[in-house]
């Protein structure tokens, strides 16, 4: 028998992580759930959530954020609740779940400190040290009686997790919760034995560490999460918790490195990095505590979705393990993908943040508690995958539109065995999301597109590009169904002057031809407008974004604005953004506004961006419903929106045929 070559050979070798042998090098980093029931307990939909993890390969899935002791603190409104025996039910179908496919089972332990959210709880807020509160109540000093109740309740945790089906489990000791408060100077100011040297700020952690061996045994690893950097002045450096990892070397089972802090809210980017930085920014702080250590294993993490950069990782010693948290999001089955070779059709995570910032809170109002990708249109959906019933025989389908909408509308309706047929009128498919390849922060965006496209492309799909699908057309193909995803069109605002020659609309910014002068104006800061204006920013351009609401991105998801934001403020020579602003009149000097105050202004520019959103071609729409049986209008044909909402829609359509 001729041996099997693996491409990535290090990812996918077998580790020890205390008495246990993981599969391969990819853990599911911890992600939380915000539809859980009311009480915190798992439902159908949020088992099915983690299996698809596991089904698709990774090594250790680890459910998200669970409550200790929720007598001290709770952090959101829904978490699992380890000191509540009912939770044990829905533990145990979660473990069962995760591991009928081999994977182990983990979970997350916090305890928020003085970050607990008075909203979500009836208690005193506590913390190493007293002082102001971040939601209205003051921080109460932990007692060395409090510090033994919490610690004991970590134990029971575990033991209550391990109950539950659990084969290890996490301690969250970083981004600012309580055990990492305890670490840091920023939050600990105690004179006794928890304070003071690093010494006796990590022995709270020990003591956890401790209680949990106690109470479940050695054949139960501990993982602990840190943040091996505040990056934040006063607080704990990399050199600090390399100490640390010194200390812990060989008492704790597996060490996962992140970065930041929640106190200091302009870390959380590089937390959860964002598309302005590079993919595995965090790597570096893994490397530095793997040098630390020579027994307990260390595992990277911080926007890794590449297996090249996954397989370097390893190879290179810098890392014993990944975690992967959106990139699981986006494509769950990127483990078994790039083992059996066909990693090109890996969904790549766009770093939008989409999935975290719906349920951000406390910096969002109201959390969806539902969970979403851009690029996934089965997150929130997994249930279905288990479920789902065969479509009522092959049908005939037609899809006008080939892009994102469209590509996957036509990629679900194949995969359910019909018979697909995808029209569209221009040379290319790919559709708005094509300009990504102009935009270097959007790179991921095309590889993205580039997926799509191969999938079409590998299976048994008509493609008939530079064709418009016509209501004569339309008739003559004789479709069961028809599938409008015409896309949109930008909406130019009637201004005098709009139709000068130095004027561009922002979708045809990137076409061929089009020359972008030194200084730009944008009417319109909507996502659009504020991430090309920041493009053209870094590419040498003196860019003035006008909005007339009185705040910019506003159609951004929360930390994906967030991170727009301070990466527009890097460059305050060269991009300036203005709220409140009402476009009065376009001149071949430049344009002419009126603020807030009712100030006539004047904003000189060599050409002028109208990027003041999209309407759907509603005609086109119209031409081609009575042209079939069954009509569905979906992507920006019906509502311009986000890919996210396009994607979702097509796989919507594709699914219920």
């Amino acid at each position: 028998m001729a041996m099997v070559v693996k491409k990535f050979p290090h990812l996918f070798s077998p580790i020890r992580i205390g008495s246990l042998v993981a599969r391969n090098r990819i853990e599911s980093a911890p992600i939380s759930m915000g539809d859980l029931t009311p009480e915190g307990y798992l439902t159908r939909e949020n088992v099915a959530a983690y299996e698809v993890k596991a089904r698709g390969g990774a090594a250790i899935v680890n459910i998200g954020e669970s409550n200790v002791h929720t007598r001290t603190g709770k952090a959101h409104g829904r978490m699992v609740p380890l000191d509540d025996e009912e939770v044990l039910p829905s533990l145990i179908n979660t473990t069962d779940a995760i591991k009928r496919h081999g994977a182990i089972a983990s979970i997350e332990l916090i305890h928020p400190g003085r970050r607990a959210n008075p909203r979500y709880f009836d208690g005193d807020t506590y913390g190493p040290t007293g002082g102001p509160g971040l939601f209205g109540k003051p921080v109460i000093e932990l007692t060395e009686e409090l510090i033994e109740e919490i610690v004991e309740a970590f134990g029971d945790a575990a033991e209550m997790a391990r109950l539950g089906g659990m084969d290890m489990c996490m301690v969250h000791a970083g981004h600012g919760w309580l055990v990492h408060q305890f670490f840091s100077p920023l939050n600990n100011q105690r004179t006794d034995r928890f304070g003071g040297s690093l010494e006796n700020r990590v022995r709270f952690a020990f003591m956890i560490v401790d209680n949990i061996r106690k109470k479940c045994g050695r054949d139960f690893p501990i993982e602990f999460r840190i943040s091996g950097s505040e990056l934040t002045p006063g607080g704990f450096d990399l050199d600090d918790m390399m100490e640390f990892a010194r200390m812990a070397d060989g008492r704790i089972d597996l060490l996962n490195v992140s970065d930041g802090t929640f106190h200091v809210p302009s870390t959380n980017t590089t937390m959860v990095p964002s598309m302005f930085l590079p993919h595995g920014c965090n790597v570096y702080l893994a490397e530095g505590i793997k040098k630390a250590v020579k027994k307990t294993p260390v595992s990277a993490l911080g926007g890794i979705g590449d297996p090249e950069m996954m397989e370097e990782i390893i190879a290179s010693g810098k890392a014993d393990m990944v975690a992967l948290g959106r990139a699981l999001i986006a494509d769950p089955d990127l483990p078994r993908k790039a083992k059996t070779g066909r990693a090109d059709d890996i969904t790549p995570c766009q770093r939008c943040i989409v999935c975290m910032s719906g349920s951000f809170v406390p910096y969002v109002k109201y959390p969806t508690r539902v969970g979403k990708c851009t690029v996934n249109p089965t997150i929130g959906k997994e249930y279905e995958l288990f479920t789902s019933v065969p479509s009522e025989g092959r049908k005939r389908v037609v899809i006008a539109g080939g892009g994102p909408a469209g590509l996957q509308a036509a990629i679900t309706a194949a995969d359910r065995g019909h018979e697909v047929f995808l029209f569209e009128k221009s040379g290319s498919l790919g559709g708005a999301i094509q300009f990504a390849e102009h935009v270097p922060f959007k790179a991921d965006l095309k590889k993205f597109m580039d997926v799509l496209i191969r999938r079409v492309e590998r299976r048994a799909i008509t493609v008939h590009l530079n064709t418009l699908l016509t209501p004569d057309l339309a008739r003559e193909l004789r479709a069961d169904v028809i599938i409008a995803a015409v896309g949109a069109d930008p909406i130019v605002p009637s201004l005098p002057g709009i139709d000068g020659p130095h004027v561009v609309r922002a979708v045809d910014l990137h076409d061929e031809g089009v020359t972008v002068g030194p200084r730009v104006v944008f009417i319109g800061g909507g996502l659009v407008g504020c991430e090309e204006g920041l493009d053209l920013a870094q590419r040498g351009h003196r860019v003035t974004v006008l909005e007339m609401r009185e705040n910019v991105a506003i159609d951004a998801a929360y930390l994906h604005r967030e991170a727009l934001l301070l990466e527009i403020a890097k460059h305050p020579e060269a991009i300036t953004l203005l709220t409140h602003m009402r476009c009065k009149e376009v001149t071949l000097e430049g344009v002419v506004a009126v603020d807030e105050a009712g100030t006539t202004r004047f904003f000189e520019a060599d050409t002028v961006v109208v990027a003041a959103g999209m309407r759907p071609r509603s005609e086109a729409v119209e031409s081609l419903r009575d042209c079939a049986p069954d009509f569905l209008v979906i992507g920006d044909g019906r509502k311009p929106q986000r890919v996210l909402e396009a994607v979702r829609s097509g796989y919507d359509a594709g699914m219920h045929l």
